[in-house]
């Protein structure tokens, strides 16, 4: 089974980060706890988000599912955060000083209403500072491919827009995240962006906006082993 894997960009012993592929629907519980096994996780300890497109970020210092949940970041180390994905932007994060680290899921409503920038005020409510933050975008839709109505496009900044069809603007989510941290205070050079997209590797990732509804899910997952 492939995955991802980005431990060695955070350089913090015992700390794992994984992306899965497509090749399980990891939305089904069982699959998720499986591929958390595969990983050498405890499958029982699965911090899991019912995600709603909002802001919300949370603390959390133990396993089980959180209703309308988008981030969710922690110091326990006997947990694990996962979040699913299928075109939106899977963001890892860790302070590599005091060890805390989250996982947040930025689709374009979340961006839109800067759930990154929300995930850093609450690292730093928690006494973190952002130059100590590393971040991860993982594989997510490109500007290649998400072309959206203006009630879309208009919620950025038209520095991330360049023209699609008609009076249609494609949008650069990454490069909106990635202006979002470094507003915040993380640097650019601790900002990792995987290329991937999402709608374009068929073969590799679910994508909701070419599959639709029945889409499946890849999972990110994050913590210590």
């Amino acid at each position: 089974m492939g995955y991802k894997n980005y431990s060695d960009w955070f350089g913090v012993e015992g700390f794992s980060a994984n992306f899965s592929f497509n090749e399980k629907d990891y939305s089904i519980l069982s699959h998720r706890r499986d591929f958390a096994s595969l990983l050498d996780y405890d499958q029982n300890a699965l911090v899991i988000p019912k995600q709603v497109h909002s802001k919300n970020v949370y603390y959390v210092d133990s396993p089980g599912l959180l209703e309308e949940t988008d981030g969710v970041f922690s110091d326990k180390k006997e947990i694990v955060l996962t979040i699913q994905v299928a075109d939106c932007i899977p963001l890892f994060l860790m302070d590599v000083k005091t060890e805390r680290w989250g996982l947040i899921h930025s689709g374009w409503q979340g961006t839109a209403k800067n759930i990154a920038g929300e995930a850093i005020d609450q690292f730093q409510k928690s006494r973190s500072n952002p130059g100590y933050i590393k971040a991860v975008l993982g594989p997510s839709i490109g500007q290649c491919c998400f072309e959206v109505g203006r009630e879309v496009s208009d919620q950025f900044d038209i520095a991330f827009s360049i023209p699609g069809k008609g009076n249609r603007k494609m949008v650069d989510l990454r490069g909106v995240l990635k202006s979002q941290l470094t507003e915040v205070g993380v640097s650019q050079a601790n900002i990792l962006i995987d290329d991937d997209c999402t709608f374009c590797q068929d073969d590799l990732y679910f994508s909701y906006r070419r599959e639709g509804d029945k889409a499946g899910r890849m999972v990110a997952i994050a913590g210590w082993r």
